[in-house]
C-alpha cells in the first residue's frame, strides 16, 4: 500500500502551502524538523521527552523497525492511544521512502530518517520522514484492485493533516500530524 512518488503537482492533495515548520489545524505549531537529528548515521537513534529520531537504510526491514521505534516512543511519552494510527503512518511514509527515494549508490547506502515530536497538550504526534529524493509525493487514483497507490489516501484519512517540504541541504521531509481521532 505504498504511494507512487512523482514530480510535485498542486492538485495532488497534499498541504502544499505548509512550509516547515509544519502547522497543525488552527495554526498551532506542530513541530519542526531538526536538521541536526537528520544527520544521524544509519542505525543510530535517540529519544528524549521532546523528540525521537532514528535513521535507517532504504530496505524493507526498516519499515518494521521504524514502526516499532515509533510505538516504543509513544509508550515512553505515555501516548499509547495513538499507536494504531502512528503504525500506519510510519509504515506508509518510511515504506514510500524505502521504495521510491533510493540514492544512486543503492538502498544499503540510502539514509531514511524518522523524527517524531510529541504534542501531548494537543493529543498529537508529528511524524516526519526525510529521504534524499527532491521529488514530492503525489496521490494517485488507484482503482479498487490495485496492489499499490493508496498510501497517501491512507495518510490523509489517518492523520489530521499532512504535507511535505524540501529538507535543508538535500531531499525532502514528508510529515503527518497523527492523532487518535483524525478530523
Amino acid at each position: 500500500m505504498n504511494t507512487e512518488l512523482m514530480l510535485s503537482e498542486p492538485e495532488a492533495g497534499a498541504s502544499w502551502n505548509h512550509p516547515l515548520p509544519v502547522q497543525a489545524s488552527g495554526g498551532v505549531s506542530a513541530g519542526r524538523w531538526d536538521p541536526s537529528l537528520g544527520r544521524l548515521g544509519i542505525g543510530e537513534r535517540t529519544r528524549t521527552r521532546a523528540v525521537a529520531a532514528a535513521s535507517y537504510r532504504a530496505l524493507p526491514d526498516s519499515v518494521r523497525s521504524a514502526r516499532e521505534f515509533g510505538v516504543e516512543s509513544l509508550f515512553a511519552w505515555r501516548m499509547p492511544e495513538l499507536a494504531e494510527n502512528l503504525r500506519l503512518i510510519v509504515s506508509e511514509l518510511v515504506g514510500n521512502a524505502c521504495r521510491h527515494a533510493v540514492a544512486a549508490d543503492g538502498p544499503e547506502h540510502t539514509r531514511i530518517t524518522l523524527q517524531l515530536r510529541p504534542l501531548p497538550e494537543q493529543g498529537t504526534v508529528v511524524c516526519m520522514v526525510a529521504d534524499p529524493s527532491p521529488k514530492g509525493p503525489v496521490r494517485i487514483d488507484a482503482h479498487h484492485f490495485a496492489e499499490s497507490g493508496r498510501g497517501l489516501s491512507l495518510i490523509a484519512a489517518f492523520s489530521r493533516e499532512w504535507g511535505w517540504g524540501p529538507a535543508l541541504g538535500h531531499g525532502k521531509v514528508v510529515w503527518a500530524v497523527c492523532a487518535s481521532d483524525p478530523l
